[in-house]
């Protein structure tokens, strides 16, 4: 599968190898490409080659949103058509402070993958990756128990089987927890989000 992914914080970056360990091609983008560059050759990514957003939209079927909450309408505005492809949507309503702090921001009683997918309207988006830790990228799917389960939510029945798919190639288990409504779920605060610890697979 070819994946694009919007942004090369700790989430982009630590989905980046995550795909690439799994045989994908990952296209990445940043503002700063030269320094995104010997990140990716730092790391070993086989399969992952920096880019600017524009090539990242065109090549990849299955894009990611892994930047910051408060820079998604900037980027959206940015992008090119991005008619039929797959929006997978990681972002949290969230603001960091200086102090270090994070603070909930309000979205007006909506879930926030629906207000993403008012800024990328032509997409089929599905809600996923948004309740990873770093931990968990770097540790894998397996525990002692089982499989670690990534729940995914979406409207479109076919891209939610598609990025199910993407999902068993690095390991972990898909499950469907319903529409875009539901993934509410999953958002900070959200009865998933408040678990102790992650829903595993036996």
């Amino acid at each position: 599968m070819d994946v694009g992914i919007f942004g090369a914080g700790l989430v982009g970056l630590s989905l980046a190898g995550l795909f690439d360990r799994a045989g994908h091609t990952v296209f990445i983008a940043s503002r700063h490409l030269d320094h995104l560059s010997k990140t990716v050759a730092d790391r070993g990514f086989r399969r992952t080659r920096a880019a600017e957003a524009e090539e990242v939209a065109e090549s990849a079927t299955m894009l990611v949103g892994a930047v910051e909450w408060s820079q998604l309408e900037t980027l959206a505005k940015e992008l090119p058509p991005l008619d039929g492809k797959i929006w997978i949507d990681p972002a949290n309503p969230l603001a960091r402070e200086a102090d270090g702090s994070v603070t909930v921001l309000s979205t007006d009683g909506r879930p926030s993958s629906a207000v993403v997918a008012d800024l990328v309207p032509k997409t089929q988006l599905v809600k996923a990756f948004n309740g990873f830790t770093a931990p968990m990228y770097r540790s894998g799917p397996l525990t002692s128990l089982g499989r670690i389960v990534a729940p995914i939510a979406g409207d479109h029945p076919a891209a939610l089987c598609r990025v199910a798919e993407l999902i068993k190639t690095t390991g972990f288990v898909p499950i469907v927890i319903g529409n875009i409504d539901d993934s509410v779920v999953l958002q900070p605060g959200g009865a998933l989000r408040m678990l102790s610890i992650p829903m595993i697979a036996p």
